[in-house]
């Protein structure tokens, strides 16, 4: 993987992962901007640049990692959108969605936060990973179904 694809997917990541953070403090939608940063976010960054010719995905290893790489850079923004959001909302409105995650974003200390954040993007990382790998698959299938039915 070059340094034009990585930056590129990079910056595409903490894109996808910031507008999900800030999403995330509406209610009721912050469990689907969740799951969208947890099994999506890679998939969505890999389509964009296959889109706009940036990107190829030519083996395995190459899906796997750019997966585990765009799933962890999403969540870090994800987490720290998410994380300013509620907090300025809990400061100046008094409101918040989700009781338990803002007394511990409002009270706990800066290394429980950034405990939490790595082990879910850890976590992020791999589901990312996975989806990515089904995504190699899916496109694969997608060439070879075109390229027989345009061979005959």
């Amino acid at each position: 993987m070059n340094r034009e694809i990585f930056f590129n997917l990079v910056i595409i990541s903490l894109a996808v992962g910031l507008v999900s953070g800030e999403i995330a403090a509406i209610p009721y939608v912050g469990v689907v901007a969740l799951f969208m940063v947890l099994f999506l976010s890679a998939p969505i960054a890999v389509i964009l640049l296959i889109m706009l010719g940036k990107l190829d995905l030519t083996t395995i290893k190459d899906s796997i990692i750019q997966g585990a790489l765009s799933g962890f850079m999403a969540n870090i923004t994800f987490s720290l959108g998410y994380c300013i959001t509620t907090a300025l909302i809990y400061t100046v409105w008094k409101y918040t969605s989700n009781y338990f995650l803002t007394a511990m974003i409002i009270n706990s200390s800066l290394w429980l936060i950034f405990t939490v954040i790595l082990f879910i993007g850890i976590l992020t990382a791999v589901t990312n990973a996975f989806s990515n790998f089904c995504l190699y698959y899916i496109i694969n299938y997608i060439r070879d179904i075109y390229e027989k039915k345009h061979n005959n």
